[in-house]
């Protein structure tokens, strides 16, 4: 049983399930499409993009309020490293040990990569190099790396936060990383799939949970950053920072609609929202290998098996939350 804390914020795992919603849209649309499926424009092209991009600056800027909430004032390295290392290995390690034995190991894919650069997938950081470099990657893509890679820029944040001068240093340097990564960036990388390029959204959501702490909400005044969006029709601007801008002001307006969902809903609002990072980590794979074949094969409408997608992924999330439990109570306690 799922037990609801006595401080339970139901508005952050609204904005949890209101940013996968359009990551598993995209996957969906853009590998039908890839299998030769009809799919319209409007669910492949820039503004479904843009959407998606809302969705991943809602995780990040979920990531560094939830952290605040949890460790402000009271952090300590050994139970915080002990904790994110519980929540976020155990699930990923299943999922890619199981496609890593099927193919490389049963089936001998991969064999013109050395056997040492599973280190690399052991850490969760395939993904992100995979870029750069060969590597057993499998599940978790770009994201992982970055989130995990931000968790040990946390508590600098955080620091940052006690002191006025440090708080507003911290802030021009995330404003000029905003703006200039974009063009600094080296190629293969794409800048929004960097730990720069995801740094500001990160170290702003830690400034949100700052003021969720104080029961502060910043509206109708962050409203005015949807002022933003009207950079993203300017040619030639990045969309990073304006979509940010977006991002953040809805993240405001997300939190505040979820706050005022009725008490009954809570227990199954919780549960979803706990599946969620098993959902992120199962559902491309389902997708390319089970969905996707299948509805080839059938033949039936599209739009049909996106339900069944959404379904099924939260369905294996489940599974893969009760397989992992025991590993992350063994980690955990560690702390």
């Amino acid at each position: 049983m799922l037990k609801t804390p006595a401080h339970y914020r139901p508005g952050l795992d609204f904005v949890r399930l209101a940013a996968l919603l359009p990551v598993l849209c995209y996957h969906f649309c853009i590998e039908a499409a890839w299998s030769g499926f009809a799919v319209p424009d409007a669910f492949i092209g820039r503004a479904m993009a843009d959407w998606v991009e809302l969705g991943l600056a809602w995780f990040f800027l979920l990531s560094g309020a939830a952290l605040c909430l949890q460790w402000q004032g009271r952090f300590r390295w050994r139970p915080y490293l002990a904790g994110r290392a519980a929540a976020m290995y155990p699930p990923f390690w299943l999922c890619f040990g199981a496609l890593f034995l099927y193919g490389d190991v049963l089936h001998g894919n991969n064999p013109g990569i050395p056997r040492w650069r599973v280190i690399f997938s052991i850490l969760g950081l395939d993904g992100y190099l995979s870029p750069l470099t060969p590597t057993f990657y499998k599940v978790g893509e770009w994201f992982l790396g970055v989130i995990l890679l931000l968790y040990l820029l946390f508590p600098l944040l955080l620091w940052c936060l006690k002191a006025r001068a440090r708080r507003y240093a911290l802030l021009a340097a995330m404003v000029l990383l905003q703006l200039g990564w974009p063009a600094l960036c080296p190629a293969p990388l794409a800048a929004g799939h960097t730990v720069l390029g995801r740094l500001p959204a990160f170290a702003l959501g830690v400034w949100f949970g700052s003021l969720l702490a104080q029961d502060r909400l910043p509206l109708p005044r962050a409203l005015w950053a949807l002022a933003g969006a009207v950079l993203l029709w300017v040619p030639g601007t990045p969309r990073l920072a304006p979509l940010l801008a977006v991002s953040a002001a809805l993240f405001w307006v997300l939190y505040a609609l979820g706050q005022k969902l009725p008490r009954k809903t809570w227990g199954v609002l919780r549960r979803l929202a706990a599946w969620s990072y098993g959902v992120y980590l199962i559902h491309h794979v389902l997708l390319t290998l089970v969905l996707l074949p299948a509805a080839q094969r059938t033949g039936l409408p599209l739009p049909l098996w996106f339900p069944a997608f959404l379904a099924m992924s939260f369905a294996l999330a489940a599974v893969l939350a009760v397989v992992s439990a025991p590993i992350s109570r063994q980690i955990k306690r560690l702390g």
